[in-house]
């Protein structure tokens, strides 16, 4: 005759058994649910789906890389205007946004000057070039002028900034709160907190042998 703790350990047994066989139930009715929505091809609604393209944002916006305007300014001089990349204003035409833009401009007398910036904008109504960021404008040895924005008149080789300009020289260097320069560049006309450095030439009677 069997003890008490010998049917407690049976009923045990049957009990776990009894679960075991109600999960392995489950997990097969489970495995025959998901072959019947496979074969039945329900899954497929759920399953990730190759992505196309997105469509062009503008389809209908005029773009060109390596952009290049030429032309002759008041005083018979060529210049040129290009950039990396250029498309068309969506509101007006004659807008043409450049990224990073330079300008060739050449002086009477013969000597070029270049001015590059980061983004500008060229309105070829008006023939403006309007520059953002970083703008370098340089004339060979003569001088060196950094800025944040310009504005250049392109056939009257005019230019115009309202941002702190900082113009190096050979022999110092001029920073001011603006700067226009007019008259095929002879006349540099700082604005506003003007503050300039120049080194003094040293004297003969001090050069030491």
């Amino acid at each position: 005759m069997s003890s008490p703790i010998d049917a407690a350990q049976k009923a045990l047994r049957r009990a776990g058994l009894a679960r075991a066989a109600s999960w392995l139930a489950a997990a097969l009715g489970a495995g025959l649910v998901v072959a019947f929505l496979l074969q039945a091809g329900l899954f497929s609604m759920f399953a990730p789906k190759p992505q196309a393209p997105p469509p062009s944002a503008k389809p209908d916006r005029i773009t060109a890389t390596q952009s290049t305007v030429s032309g002759v300014d008041n005083q018979k001089q060529p210049y040129e205007v290009k950039a990396r990349f250029g498309w068309q204003d969506d509101a007006t035409p004659s807008l043409v946004h450049l990224e990073e833009p330079q300008g060739v401009f050449q002086r009477a007398e013969g000597t070029q000057y270049t001015i590059r910036a980061d983004r500008g904008r060229y309105d070829t109504s008006v023939k403006a070039l309007d520059l953002d960021g970083n703008v370098v404008l340089e004339q060979n040895e003569r001088f060196t002028a950094r800025m944040a924005r310009a504005n250049v008149l392109v056939e009257e080789k005019k230019l115009v900034s309202d941002t702190p300009v900082t113009v190096t020289f050979s022999s110092g260097s001029v920073s001011a709160n603006g700067m226009q320069i007019t008259d095929d560049g002879e006349r540099i006309l700082f604005l506003n907190g003007v503050r300039a450095r120049f080194e003094a030439p040293q004297a003969e009677g001090d050069v030491k042998p």
